[in-house]
């Protein structure tokens, strides 16, 4: 089933509710369906067809969602690009997609343009804000009536989700519309979402996580999504209490700034059912300081992204555990495994691999990087955990040495090789530090020829890295610690 299909099922089936509330405007599910195939129709006149690679590069607003739904429509498979990203990020991340268009709002217009002398295969710019080398958005529509939805089987693709690794360039999870079918509507039924839910969406809809829990599963179930592109603290809180919202999606960063808020034991959160969290572990006294000061039990779950999002998580019939991600969702199958490839007891620290409906389907062109993550079926996840007696999963470290700040990843090696770029620095590694507000904060220690300030290096890092991925604590030594080899040692300087 092209997973579109949902969009038009809710719209034929509740075409007056409420689909989208953006600032001042709300959009009913009738409303929504037409703008998407108005879409649809416009980009088919300009040769987006079946199985065309298309970015998205847009902050969240009614345009993304109505885009991401049209390139799906036509049997597109979408490329979701974070709107901060540089020109170099964008470069790779479409030339490797074989991108022939890109969508692009205001904010990653000028990253964008700068890119394009260096895309291969990129043969249109559309964009939301008008340009004398675009194509305007505002251009690209159609007649509804000619809509045609094209039909996808389940293994077909739907989105390349690109995610980095500690080495090498960033990979593309081939993410197909069984995958995201079936991950809609088993996570919808887990948090028995209803049409009379309201949910707030202020993460990034290019994220796997927003885009499932935030739009599919809720335009499956026919919610009001409220879309906001910026997330103010203060401003949310209000959002919360004034819209009744009833479903809040976040990730630990906001929980520890709503807690620090001097209004929020002012407001009313009693219509608040379900506050989710993902990205990284939340202390526990974050979680216990949420529930005393708005009434709700955060949800915690675990996944990544060539799990389509979701591996396990808290079902209502399953007593929560702080400090557990919950148990597998139903219908995946999930081990705990040493170095030998076997199976650890109860309790024992192992690598979590699982298989599943919600595996994706490899890694786009990367043969060898697919071969050694599913193997005989299972999805090697490089997170190390352990079970109780109850099947409830903790999680325990990361194999790899990614960088959760805020929810976002960040790699240590993309990060150090911008760094290599400079010309005064001879050697550096990037780790992560841990952070009050946002769980951890990139770190970089540095050597260098000349004497250099921290504000200059992360100047030069500013130009070729999104802000996230910019180190903030930058330290200078004389030399890095390394093996007998040459490899440099991270372990000291963690400690």
């Amino acid at each position: 089933m092209n997973i579109s299909r949902i969009l038009l099922n809710t719209a034929n089936g509740a075409p007056s509710h409420p689909a989208l509330v953006f600032r001042n405007e709300s959009i009913t599910y009738k409303e929504l369906a037409s703008r998407v195939k108005e879409k649809a129709e416009g980009l088919k006149k300009y040769g987006i067809k079946n199985d065309s690679h298309v970015g998205l590069m847009m902050a969240n607003k009614p345009d993304y969602v109505i885009a991401y739904f049209a390139l799906l429509s036509l049997g597109a498979t979408v490329i979701p690009i974070n709107p901060l990203f540089k020109e170099n990020e964008i470069t790779y991340i479409l030339n490797d997609a074989d991108a022939v268009a890109v969508i692009v709002d205001e904010i990653g217009l000028g990253e964008v343009l700068k890119s394009r002398p260096s895309l291969s295969t990129v043969e249109m710019v559309i964009s939301l804000q008008p340009e004398d080398r675009v194509i305007p958005w505002d251009e690209v529509c159609g007649k509804a009536d000619d809509f045609f939805l094209e039909p996808k089987n389940q293994d077909d693709h739907a989105q390349i989700i690109y995610t980095s690794g500690t080495t090498g360039k960033p990979k593309g999870a081939l993410i197909t519309h069984g995958n995201l079918e079936w991950m809609s509507k088993t996570s919808a039924e887990i948090l028995d979402l209803t049409k009379e839910d309201r949910v707030l969406v202020v993460l990034p809809l290019f994220h796997a996580y927003a885009k499932l829990q935030g739009l599919l599963q809720c335009v499956l179930k026919g919610c009001t999504i409220y879309l906001e592109e910026r997330f103010i603290p203060d401003a949310i809180l209000q959002k919360l209490a004034d819209e009744k919202i009833s479903v809040f999606l976040g990730v630990p960063t906001m929980y520890t700034m709503f807690v620090h808020s001097t209004q929020i034991s002012e407001l009313d959160f009693t219509q608040l059912r379900i506050a989710g969290s993902g990205g990284a572990s939340l202390p526990v006294e974050i979680i216990e300081k949420v529930k005393a000061l708005m009434g709700v039990e955060i949800g915690e779950g675990y996944g990544q992204t060539e799990s389509t999002v979701m591996i396990s998580c808290f079902p209502n019939s399953i007593e929560k555990q702080v400090g557990s991600v919950g148990v597998p969702l139903p219908g995946i199958e999930l081990k705990l495994i040493d170095p030998n490839g076997r199976q650890v007891p109860v309790g024992e620290v192992g690598e979590i691999i699982f298989r599943g409906p919600n595996a994706m389907k490899g890694y786009y062109k990367k043969d060898v990087e697919t071969e050694s993550t599913i193997i005989d079926g299972w999805v090697y996840t490089g997170d190390l955990a352990r079970q109780d007696e109850q099947g409830r999963l903790y999680i325990v470290d990361r194999k790899k040495d990614m960088i959760i700040r805020g929810g976002f990843n960040v790699y240590p090696r993309e990060v150090e090789e911008v760094l290599y770029t400079h010309p005064d620095i001879v050697e550096c590694a990037v780790i992560g530090e841990s952070d009050p507000v946002f769980g951890e904060e990139v770190a970089a220690y540095i050597v260098t020829r000349e004497t250099r300030t921290p504000t200059e290096i992360s100047t030069f890092c500013k130009q070729q890295l999104a802000h996230y991925k910019v180190p903030k604590k930058i330290y200078f030594l004389a030399e890095l610690p390394k093996t007998a080899t040459g490899k440099i040692l991270k372990t000291p300087l963690k400690k």
